[in-house]
Parts: C-alpha cells; structure tokens; sequence
C-alpha cells in the first residue's frame, strides 16, 4: 500500500508523532513508565531518558516493535503496530540496530543500504563513501571513524528508506565527541520534512539548544520527496562480502511482539 492510499498518512501535519502516558514492562519493573511527548515534522525533538535499557525500551516502543503496558503512540491518526514499523527508523539503538564496532565501514553502509531498499552493491557503496570522503576508511573498523560521523552516517542511512517518516537516534551520547556534528545531521534531515526524535541522557538534553528548528509547512514536504527521489541513484553491481551487524538483544530487554 502507498501513501496516497492511506488517508491518515496524506499531508505534512500527519507526520507528527503523538507519545502519550506510555509505559514498557520490564523484568522486574517498568523500563519506561508514563513518557509523553509529542515530535512534530520538520523539527528535532528531544526527550531526555535515562541511559540504557531505558532508552532502548523507549525507541522499541516507538517504533513499534514492543507491546505497551498503558498509552498509546500514534503517528498522525495510525497507531498500530505495523503502522509505526513501517514508517519509522531506529538508528544506533544499542544490542538492537548498532554496528559492531569491529566491522568495517564499508560493510556497514553495505547492510544500511540494504536495508533501506537502495542498491547495495560495489558501486553504490563507493560512491556513498565518496560522496562522505570516506573512500580511505572503507576496509577499518567502523570503531575507528570519529564518534559524531559514525552516528551522522546512521542518521543519512536511515533516512534513505522510501516509507520512513520518523528517525528515532537513541543514546548517541553513549558514544562521546561533540554533539554539534550529529545534531546538525539531524536538523539537515529534519529539514526535509522527517520527524527526528533524539533520546539521550538529562544531561545532554540539557546541553543542546533550546531552539531545534521548526517545521515550514509543505516546503518540507517537497523537500523530503526531492532527497528521497534522488538519494543513492547508482547503478548496483555484484554485491561485496558483508559481515553484518548482530541483532541480539540483551536477556532482559523488551521482547518484540511476534509476527
């Protein structure tokens, strides 16, 4: 099903997404307990959460892929499973869409490529890295690129997917560095009309600008259609060797709802 066949997904403003009393069961006791908020579109909102499990619960829940003990999460009038699954993204949530860190930076866009419906193979990887001047990094660890390019990269890969309206960046303080370069990735995507939601520490929350860009109506729209449209047009070739990313989730982290 396309957008355009869905009435609740049609126009800007039904992009926003509405976090309301929501609470994520945990092993022994709530990991996330009466978290509301609302992120419109064209805007980076933060909402400060305690680090680990907490975070983690708290992207799951967003994005759909973990049931709730109380409230609700819509995007515009959706807010069913599939719905906030379909269109929303986690990026670098730790145990669950983090790279390890020990593999290399070519393999990594390889699978966030793949995972986004982009071509994936030799060529489209290069001209990705080149695009970013990171041709001379594609075999090294992804460990050893600068924190704030690492989670920067994750945030564009992300964002590639046709169906994706929402970008959910969990704990990238985990990481060190200066915020100011991730931040500035998400206001740049922000800007075509995607609804950044940033999940980090009290702390680092309260380090960052009280002012994180506000939304300009249809132009962010077109914009997001454009960069959509365009982004990773290479023709794919005979896909290189991936070591991807594992997906294991700690024992007591929130279990996904099953298919």
């Amino acid at each position: 099903m396309t957008e355009t066949e869905v009435p609740h997904l049609q126009g800007f403003n039904q992009r926003t997404v509405v976090v309301d009393d929501i609470s994520v069961a945990g092993t022994h006791e709530p990991f996330v307990e009466h978290v509301s908020f609302t992120a419109p579109p064209g805007e980076v909102t933060v909402v400060p959460t305690d680090p680990g499990i907490p975070q983690v619960a708290l992207a799951l829940a967003i994005g759909g892929r973990v049931e709730l003990m109380r409230g609700r999460i819509r995007i515009g009038a959706g807010s069913d499973l599939a719905d906030l699954q379909l269109r929303t993204r986690l990026v670098d949530v730790a145990d669950v869409t983090a790279p390890e860190d020990t593999i290399a930076v070519k393999a990594v866009v390889e699978e966030e490529l793949a995972l986004a419906e982009k071509p994936a193979g030799r060529a489209a990887v290069a001209a990705f890295l080149e695009a970013h001047d990171l041709s001379d990094r594609a075999t090294r660890p992804w460990e050893q690129l600068p924190a704030g390019v690492r989670t920067s990269l994750l945030l564009e890969l992300g964002a590639l997917h046709p169906m994706v309206r929402v970008l959910v960046l969990a704990g990238p303080e985990r990481h060190g560095g200066d915020h100011t370069v991730w931040l500035e990735t998400c206001r740049r995507l922000a800007e075509t009309g995607l609804t950044v939601i940033v999940l980090t520490t009290a702390a680092t929350a309260a380090s960052l600008p009280a002012d994180l860009g506000s939304p300009d109506d249809t132009a962010h729209d077109t914009a997001y259609d454009t960069a959509h449209d365009t982004a990773v047009d290479t023709a794919d070739e005979p896909d290189v060797e991936a070591d991807p990313a594992a997906d294991a989730d700690e024992p007591n982290l929130p279990k996904e709802p099953s298919a």
